[in-house]
């Protein structure tokens, strides 16, 4: 099996930026010390609080890039500051940068990865802190937009709709193949703690989640970072929309505290079923050519599911002269038990290697709770 670098010392750093920032937010976190930079295309979803017109003529979903990077917790806040002075962040409607804690990652010599550091601290001055969960919903195609509808609704800022594959053992059965296609839509979004129980439930709810079928659903805690995603198409009658207007009250009230008596009265909103709890997120990143290698990989270790989602990566194999190449890779996960994590991660590396693979990665993030049909 192939040397890999090991540490429990990163993060995976996220951002939800328009089309026309990435370039320079890219350049700025790469300069921060940020390198192997996924980039997966997707769209926004907004609410119009227009007129009638308005209303029957919504305005096309927003262009976004969703941007992925492994960091050492050492830097973290250095690649934050860079991406909220570059991207504007700290300004509606602009974008998201946000910070989950890895488990551990682990990659080979010629992957795009940062050395880490070997500090247990990453060094948070905490201006970034923040009490967010990240929630994700993968569905069959067509069902996004009415999740993502569920949780604008709810006060969940801008969901991003991002395009891949899912299966699961299903794909193993030849005629059930026949029968189904791959292709899923995943519905992203990062809110506060104290409103996720009710964003999750009606997320799941509007995407019938716990039906046969239907799809897969998690959240993961996030540590740190701005969420400025833009929720609605305003009309040009007013001065401000009202994403402005409640950024502007929570900034006089100096918290969010003052919309709680709104999310008190959504708890009866509850979502009845009991999800899955204190998973593993198995993820692992390799060039797009390579993917159905480690995605079959994955089923053939006993792994429920598998999901990918494809795009591009910065200086992937820069080489002499350090030229980016903007290479198409693939990052194709899982969602597990804690003791079945190594056998399946051990799995896929044996694959990698067969192949002769050299530049590949692993992380992991801690689910704490995720819904799926169970069957019964």
């Amino acid at each position: 099996m192939s040397n890999y670098t090991q540490s429990e010392h990163f993060s995976l750093l996220s951002l939800i930026l328009p089309k026309e920032s990435v370039v320079t937010v890219s350049e700025a976190i790469g300069k921060a010390g940020a390198s192997g930079i996924f980039e997966v295309s997707a769209r926004g979803s907004v609410l119009n609080e227009g007129g009638f017109l308005q209303r029957m003529f919504p305005p096309p979903a927003p262009e976004q890039q969703l941007l992925q990077t492994l960091v050492p917790n050492d830097k973290v806040d250095a690649v934050t500051d860079a991406a909220v002075q570059a991207g504007n962040l700290n300004r509606v409607g602009a974008g998201a940068v946000f910070v989950i804690d890895c488990n551990d990652t682990r990659h080979t010599e010629k992957f795009p990865a940062p050395p880490s550091s070997s500090e247990d601290s990453n060094d948070s001055s905490g201006t970034y802190t923040a009490d967010l969960e990240a929630i994700c919903c993968i569905c069959e195609i067509g069902i996004a937009d009415d999740i993502a509808k569920a949780a604008l609704q709810n006060g969940a800022p801008g969901p991003t709709v991002t395009f891949g594959e899912g299966g699961g053992v299903r794909d193993k059965i030849p005629l059930l193949r026949i029968t189904k296609g791959p292709e899923k839509e995943f519905v992203w979004c990062v809110v506060d703690k104290n409103e996720a129980d009710e964003i999750f439930a009606d997320m799941a709810r509007a995407g019938h989640i716990s039906e046969p079928g239907r799809g897969f659903m998690y959240s993961i805690p996030v540590s740190s970072g701005i969420v400025n995603v833009s929720s609605v198409a305003a009309t040009a009658a007013h001065g401000a929309n009202m994403e402005q207007v409640i950024a502007a009250i929570d900034e006089i009230k100096g918290d969010k505290d003052w919309r709680a008596t709104a999310a008190e009265s959504a708890k009866s909103k509850a979502f009845k079923t009991n999800p899955l709890k204190d998973l593993i997120g198995l993820y692992c990143i390799v060039p797009r050519d390579n993917y159905s290698d480690v995605y079959d990989a994955i089923l053939a270790a006993g792994a429920p599911g598998v999901s990918t989602n494809f795009g591009v990566m910065n200086d992937a194999d820069a080489g002499e002269g350090d030229q980016a190449q903007n290479e198409e890779w693939a990052l194709v996960y899982t969602s597990l038990g804690s003791a079945n994590v190594d056998k399946v991660r051990d799995s896929v590396a044996k694959k990698i290697d067969e192949i002769g693979l050299d530049r590949a990665a692993f992380y992991t993030l801690p689910i704490p709770r995720a819904l799926t049909y169970l069957g019964g």
